[in-house]
């Protein structure tokens, strides 16, 4: 409804041709009629439909809901309505953010999945469907898109779902503690501090979560039942942002389910599958129902006792429902009901258990009934008539056959739409756009000639993309105008071409209202299709950007952190070596109250680190499985250990340094700064940079324009963004006309970055190619011919291009890929290199920023550790082998045309599961390879397998972890409890590297009985799939590793030996040294005043949180980092007790006393004791003046200043000991 004061925007008025159509109007008119069922026929394309929708919206001011046929179809439909939207949009309706998230557009996915493998559906799938119909039950307007199934799907009513949730304001009453149980039921886990959605904690009256669908996590205060204040939060620093007056708390999912529920569920299951025949199946559940936790797949059984009455229909009264394609969704639903008929019958045949279809979903007369209460509009590629022909077809082909009845069953079609005759219809005609395949000469004639009577809008994925489109146009005379959404119109001829920025998933034309769209993919053959190929950009307002990104600031802490510190971890005190930690005990010492650190050593021996010193205590972090012998108390072997580590440490880094001296001396070429090409560029990336990468990127170019060669070591997992450095600074060295050189271990990997960079590179006059076994003979001499002649400028290949007859007529950089994976002769060749040429590596071993900085101006070194959001969301289950789950885990892939790793370990038998996989799904293309096979035929394997040649792959863990196949989305991995965790959490990260859900299914033996340590070991895996403690644990391996393999194996040795904290802070001050910095000698001060410094329990309850504040206020060194803590903790816990504030007073002044070089700082009967060590630093005219002005004031030969107090002194006697200090300080 557009109003005549509102200004109007660019792309708005450029859309004005489809407003103004007669397809338009007439289509608007049969809404606004109320007409039942309205037909529009040859809209072909999505993006086409999603504008028309965009468009009718903004028109009638109604609700829309667009039916589609499965989750994939969603991605697609919510990226072209959002576009469309926005661009419809006038310049001044921005609007509050409230009034944005109400009239949004809603996504209601599918519980994907087959409900009787005994799986459960996927986290993020559960959260979103939750956050929708809450929404949708507070009254969202808007667009809402749902798939088939959720249609189908029975579900909760709109008073449950509100019920599930809360809407607190302030200065309301809103008991805390009844919030708690229902945080808990509707799928909200208890952590604490709270760092993603979904987590909440309680802290006497201060209460902190996050809700989806929330940018950040809120802090409610209570004052008893009040809500006394609500403030938004930085889950970084964990400081508040802002004041709100009301906040949202949304649920989870949409059942919410306490623990009586599930034992009132284990009641009537028993009841219901009470046949001896299901004893197994119900044995398994029962083993977590019976002690109120949920176990895995319970969703699907829950309706048993939590009854879903609801549907989606009750969520929308008034939408208007847009029908993608009635016939596909016809099929689609027709064979998913044939289907779950099968598998409930396969099920019971089984003695599984399961709920009757009917109990999880509407009937089909269920839906078609409801389904024809609502107005509805068909979207029919070929229109009415030929529905009613193809409805005719097979109505005829239902005629009685001798098929078998399962054969009937899957294949019998339903009709929910059927086609209405006289309905009206609307034939509104597009067409798919030119594609001109780099041709753009041909793209600016077509564009000038048809100027004045269409309106052509070029939609790029990033600005950079859409500055170069506009140069090209102005290079070939035609005036195109770049654009931002909600830019205001005035001095654009309506006939001008427009380039805007946006995520489109395809072009189009409407000939009825001239209008034409092009994508990338229309002008450059290269382009990236955007759909599978690609990770998908942050969408979700559950994370945002911002929160991700500083997120991962505090990784270095994380080794160190004590949050996860369990009775019997081991530990490493700097002074005293390695020993076991046995939790916190208060003790009275002197006539004072103190908590304390329990250390035990070999043989038993205690040793009580007081609380204030926990800086001299570290956890010990080792590869997984490494248990180090305890230290003996008071012995001398711990000392050895550190001066043999140390003695080795300087070996090291004394290499390293004559290396780094070495390049220092040679002049290499320095690349010229950034060229406005450069910039175009890296706007064509189509995601924001992280952090990490960002930094990498400056770390990059600059040493390219410095004299001395560059060799720098890039690290960062599969995915995490290392190639767009690596194409950057590819594309700087081609600016000054020099060659760069890709080298890749393999001729898979070799072949992946020429397809990628082929793809980034596409809208620039760049010539790529590719050096590797894949090209023949003939075309390797062709290639080699154009590298001397300088016609190439990227080559791309496996070590064939470090060959004699290769010469470069001009080589800038080399870019080299997982170096460690390469042999010792092309190692050297890569070493001659390295001391003329510019040379950036690449390594996928994560490795730990702390060993980085410890290393840095040994070896230039950038890290990427910021992974993107998606990379995280793998739906990961702990299932027991059966072929049920394998079968219907691989159709569910195959169904979405993605591909599975197949991971099984031994390669006696692998041909025997590959068979079984064949046999279970004869559909799929099954392929297998191991490790006995040779190079070539391995090489082929994954070749064809990435390529889509098969469909699933059954391998041994040998499968090269580097490559990326977008495509391959379940993992499943058999006898999963054979493995490390870390070697899991690596297996596991082949899958979901797209913009795709991914599976991983771990499976265990059915035989196995739960004995005790079995059941330990699947809690650590369940542990792990919830991304918890146990997915650090195995992090911190790899990276460990990582750590090992850079530093070699002589230094693992010592690493583990010390532990590797305390090895890299060694490390550090070895690398200071030997570069002449001065390096602080390291004093620790002895405080014995007898003050109160304990954190009360009813303050922080938590013993890891309690540990973690001591550990990070005992570890701090500057006053800035302990004023930024005191202000956390008073905002995340309350006001500071006595003993807390003194526990901070006390780190100042100990900060201080460091700084000036005392040795111990003690409270006499009459005063303070402070022995001073030789190197003090201390003014001695100051100390001299002291002693003459205070009575009882002396310094004795040994070092010792005594001071007598007065009472008023004595009472403020961290305050006076710290003015005494600062009195005698020396000033430099």
């Amino acid at each position: 409804m557009s109003s005549t004061v509102e200004r109007v925007s660019v792309l708005q008025s450029a859309l004005r041709r489809v407003t103004e159509s007669q397809e338009f109007a007439a289509l608007v008119a049969e809404v606004r009629r109320g007409t039942n069922v309205i037909s529009v026929s040859s809209l072909m394309a999505v993006p086409a439909r999603a504008l028309a929708l965009a468009a009718l919206e903004r028109e009638t001011g109604k609700c829309f809901a667009v039916l589609v046929q499965a989750n994939r179809d969603l991605e697609t439909w919510e990226r072209d309505l959002c576009f469309w939207r926005d661009a419809l949009r006038s310049v001044d309706e921005s609007g509050s953010e409230d009034e944005q998230q109400s009239n949004d557009v809603l996504v209601l996915p599918a519980s994907e999945g087959d409900p009787y493998a005994g799986a459960s559906p996927h986290a993020e799938t559960l959260e979103r469907r939750a956050l929708t119909l809450w929404r949708l039950a507070h009254g969202a307007t808007g667009v809402v898109l749902l798939t088939a199934r959720a249609l189908a799907r029975r579900t909760v009513t709109p008073q449950q779902i509100m019920d599930a949730g809360a809407v607190l304001r302030r200065d309301e009453d809103y008991a805390p503690e009844t919030l708690v149980p229902r945080l808990i039921a509707s799928g909200y886990m208890r952590q604490d501090p709270i760092s993603a959605v979904g987590e909440f904690s309680l802290r006497g009256g201060i209460l902190d979560v996050w809700s989806p669908g929330q940018p950040a996590p809120v802090r409610i205060e209570f004052f008893g039942d009040t809500v006394d204040s609500i403030r938004e939060f930085d889950p970084e620093t964990q400081l508040s942002i802002k004041q709100l007056k009301q906040t949202e708390i949304a649920p989870m999912r949409e059942l919410a389910v306490t623990s009586t529920d599930l034992r009132r569920w284990s009641a009537q299951a028993r009841a219901r599958w009470s046949d001896e025949r299901y004893a197994r199946s119900l044995r398994d559940r029962m083993v977590y129902a019976n002690d109120g936790e949920t176990f895995t797949g319970w969703e699907w059984l829950m309706p048993l006792v939590h009854k879903t009455d609801g549907s989606v229909f009750d969520y929308l009264p008034d939408h208007i429902f847009i029908v993608d394609e009635p016939g596909e969704i016809e099929n689609y639903l027709g064979s998913f009901y044939g289907n779950l008929a099968a598998r409930y019958t396969e099920t019971e045949a089984a003695d599984e258990i399961g709920l009757r279809p009917d109990e999880l979903y509407l009937s089909v007369e269920e839906v078609r009934a409801r389904a024809d209460e609502r107005q509805r509009i068909e979207l029919r590629t070929l229109g009415r008539a030929a529905a009613v022909v193809d409805q005719g077809f097979i109505i005829e082909a239902e005629s009685p056959t001798v098929e078998s009845g399962q054969a009937r069953a899957t294949n019998k079609p339903v009709f929910l739409f059927p086609a209405v005759e006289r309905a009206p219809e609307v034939e509104w005609r597009s067409q798919a756009p030119t594609r001109y395949h780099g041709r753009i000469p041909d793209l600016a004639k077509d564009v000038r000639k048809e100027r004045e009577n269409v309106t052509t809008l070029f939609v790029m994925p990033s600005i950079g993309t859409a500055e170069r489109i506009a140069e090209m146009f102005a290079d070939y005379n035609v005036d195109a105008r770049l654009v931002l959404s909600g830019e205001q119109a005035g001095g654009a001829s309506k006939a001008q071409p427009i380039i805007t920025v946006g995520r489109l998933s395809g072009g189009f034309r409407l000939p009825g209202a001239g209008v034409s769209v092009h994508v990338e993919d229309d002008l450059f053959d290269e382009a990236s299709t955007g759909g599978l190929e690609q990770r998908a950009p942050e969408r979700r307002a559950t994370g945002g950007a911002a929160p991700s990104q500083k997120r991962r600031s505090k990784t270095a802490a994380f080794l160190s952190d004590f949050r996860d510190l369990k009775i019997g971890d081991y530990v490493v005190h700097v002074d005293h070596g390695i020993a076991q930690f046995n939790g916190l005990q208060a003790l009275e010492l002197q006539g004072h109250h103190g908590e304390f650190m329990l250390l035990t050593y070999a043989d038993d021996a205690k040793l009580y680190v007081p609380v204030e010193r926990l800086d001299l205590v570290q956890r010990y972090s080792s590869g997984e499985g490494h248990e180090p012998p305890l230290d003996r108390l008071g012995g001398i072997g711990w000392q050895k250990t550190k001066a043999k580590a140390k003695r080795a440490m300087r070996d090291m880094a004394d290499e390293l340094l004559r290396l780094y001296a070495e390049r220092k001396l040679v002049g290499g070429y320095a690349f010229s700064a950034d060229g406005p090409w450069q910039s175009e560029f890296e706007d064509g990336f189509e995601y924001q940079l992280t952090p990490d990468q960002a930094t990498a990127i400056e770390d990059v170019k600059h040493d390219m324009e410095e004299h001395t060669p560059m060799d720098r070591l890039l690290c960062g997992d599969v995915g995490y963004g290392k190639t767009e450095v690596a194409m950057r600074a590819a594309f700087k060295t081609v600016m000054d006309s020099k060659q760069v050189a890709v080298l890749t271990p393999t001729t898979v990997l070799a072949y992946q970055h020429f397809e990628t960079f082929r793809r980034r590179f596409a809208a620039f006059p760049v010539t790529i190619e590719l050096l590797s076994r894949l090209r023949s003979p003939k075309e390797q001499k062709e290639v080699v011919r154009k590298v001397e002649a300088g016609e190439v400028d990227i080559v791309i290949g496996t070590h064939r291009i470090l060959s004699k007859d290769l010469r470069f007529r001009d080589l800038g950089v080399v870019i080299v890929d997982e170096e460690q994976r390469f042999g010792v002769a092309h190692k050297e060749r890569l070493k001659q290199l390295k001391k003329r040429v510019d040379v950036l590596t690449l390594s996928a071993t994560p490795i730990p920023r702390t060993l980085n900085m410890s290393l840095m101006g040994l070896r230039d070194m950038s890290v990427i550790e910021t992974p993107p959001r998606d990379r995280l969301a793998i739906n990961t289950q702990v299932v027991q082998f059966s072929d049920n789950v394998i079968k219907s885990a691989i159709e569910l892939e195959l169904q979405r045309g993605g591909q599975v790793f197949f991971i099984h370990n031994r390669v006696e038998t692998i041909e025997t599961i590959a068979a079984l996989v064949k046999r279970l799904v004869p559909e799929a293309r099954v392929i297998f390879a191991h490790g006995q096979m040779n190079e070539k035929e391995m090489e082929q394997v994954m070749l064809d397998f990435v390529a889509y040649k098969h469909d699933v792959l059954v391998a041994t863990t040998i499968i090269e972890n580097g490559i990326d196949i977008p495509r391959a989305n379940t993992i499943i991995i058999n006898r999963a409890d054979q493995y490390g965790l870390a070697q899991l959490y690596q297996l596991r990260g082949r899958v979901g590297r797209s913009n795709r859900r991914a599976y991983a299914y771990l499976m265990i033996p059915s035989e196995q009985s739960l004995t005790p340590i079995a059941r330990r070991r699947l809690a650590a895996i369940r542990e792990f799939s919830d991304l918890g403690a146990g997915f650090r644990i195995a992090a911190l391996d790899l990276e460990l590793r990582g750590a090992g393999n850079l530093l070699g194996g002589q230094q693992s040795g010592h690493m583990d030996a010390l532990g590797f904290d305390l090895y890299t802070q060694m490390l550090e001050r070895t690398v200071a040294e030997l570069r002449g910095d001065t390096v602080e000698d390291e004093t620790s001060v002895s405080l014995n005043l007898g003050i109160n410094v304990a954190i009360p329990e009813d303050y922080i309850s938590d013993m890891g949180q309690r540990l973690r504040t001591y550990k990070r206020i005992a570890s701090t060194r500057d006053d800035e980092t302990l004023a930024a803590i005191q202000a956390e903790t008073q905002d995340r816990y309350g006001r500071l007790p006595e003993p807390v504030e003194q526990l901070f007073e006390y780190a100042r002044l100990r900060r201080i006393a460091e700084e000036i070089g005392v040795i111990s700082v003690d409270k006499t009967p009459n005063g303070v004791a402070l022995k001073l060590s030789e190197k003090a630093r201390i003014d001695p005219d100051k100390l001299l003046a002291l002693v003459r002005e205070r009575e009882g004031a002396n310094f004795t030969p040994s070092g010792v200043l005594r001071v007598d107090l007065t009472d008023d002194e004595t009472d403020r006697l961290i305050e006076t000991t710290r003015e005494l200090l600062l009195r005698v300080r020396a000033e430099n």
